[in-house]
């Protein structure tokens, strides 16, 4: 079982995240290949923001590691991650943050 901590602690570590972390954990809500994430990235930003590949292993590399998402690989060394539990708290977290920011903006007529 983990500390009861836990969630707090990578909440704490990834917040306030990167525009390239966000949009990775975002593109691995559903299982996807780490071939077709920097598609995904071009479809969810409107072609308007682009990671490179050593940002995006990276990033993956490191949620990875942290738990954020889960890594398959098939017998054909296909690289497959997908969310877990711990991603979608973090997502959360980040998703209230930017809320809070956005409302900011409103109220003050930004």
């Amino acid at each position: 079982m983990m500390p009861a901590n836990f969630y707090q602690r990578l909440i704490d570590k990834y917040e306030p995240m990167t525009e390239a972390a966000f949009l990775v954990l975002v593109s691995v809500r559903k299982p996807i290949t780490s071939e077709a994430i920097p598609e995904k990235i071009a479809e969810l930003t409107q072609n308007q923001l682009q990671l490179g590949l050593g940002t995006l292993f990276t990033n993956l590399h490191a949620m990875t590691k942290d738990y954020l998402m889960t890594e398959r690989v098939d017998e054909n060394d296909v690289h497959t991650y997908e969310i877990t539990g711990s991603g979608e708290s973090v997502l959360a977290a980040e998703r209230k943050r930017l809320q809070l920011l956005n409302q900011i903006c409103e109220q003050e007529g930004l």
